[in-house]
């Protein structure tokens, strides 16, 4: 079931992939990210848990093109609801196959998270997802025209068109897979720290992204895998810096 993070934002998805609602009250409700292909069998008792109905949403938009986090657009689509992506990711997003990263997987095969995490990816439909449907532009520095109002910045290195969105009046900011925080080798929860090389498209573009954060000021951070991060933006960011990419 979904878990309410504050007032009228909601986190929901699995323990592995989060996707998240903000309701923006009578301009209705944006969804972020739409998790693996198979979240759409829990889709509606997972928005009735929040106290909402696919008739709230108004539009969804995706931090970026990967499979876990655009795997129910087209069930969205089918509902008349706007999908949003940055241009960069949407051929990504068309063929998940042509994902490229940094590293090979095979070395992080050793730890007991990847294993895990690729077996709930398989079993969630990571293979066989519906076509991408036409998706409408984020573009950086501008606000999205949909609930909640939120400013888009363009944060590339996991992919070419990741991006962060900052809902002020909410004060939270979505970072997708920019940060998570989870110990990649554990699954355990984690202080702020970029995905893996394993993962991410290019990963010193992805260190030279968080340099775009500093006007972001909000204080609740939600990614894209693992628990709200509740110190800040700026925190997180010298967390990720401190760690940096494993």
């Amino acid at each position: 079931m979904a878990t309410q993070v504050m007032p009228g934002v909601w986190a929901a998805g699995t323990r592995y992939v989060n996707w998240y609602a903000v309701d923006a009250g009578t301009d209705g409700v944006t969804v972020v990210d739409a998790g693996l292909p198979g979240y759409r069998r829990n889709l509606d008792r997972e928005l009735a848990s929040m106290g909402l109905r696919r008739t709230d949403v108004r539009a969804v938009v995706l931090t970026h093109g990967h499979i876990d986090h655009a795997g129910m657009a087209a069930e969205w689509a089918a509902s008349d609801v706007a999908v949003y992506l940055h241009p960069a990711d949407t051929a990504l997003a068309a063929a998940p196959k042509t994902n490229k990263t940094d590293s090979s997987m095979l070395p992080y095969l050793r730890w007991p998270a990847t294993w895990a995490f690729i077996g709930h990816c398989l079993r969630e439909g990571v293979l066989k997802p519906a076509p991408m449907p036409v998706t409408a532009a984020l573009v950086h520095g501008e606000v999205a025209p949909v609930p909640g109002a939120p400013t888009v910045t363009h944060a590339p290195g996991h992919t070419d068109g990741s991006c962060v969105l900052e809902f002020r009046d909410h004060d939270v900011v979505f970072v997708g897979d920019l940060l998570c925080t989870l110990d990649p080798a554990t699954g355990r929860r984690a202080d702020p720290q970029l995905q893996t090389r394993a993962s991410n498209r290019d990963s010193d573009e992805a260190m030279t992204s968080l340099d775009r954060l500093a006007r972001i000021a909000a204080r609740t951070v939600l990614p894209g895998h693992g628990t709200p991060w509740r110190d800040g933006i700026e925190a997180a960011v010298t967390s990720a810096r401190r760690i940096g990419c494993r």
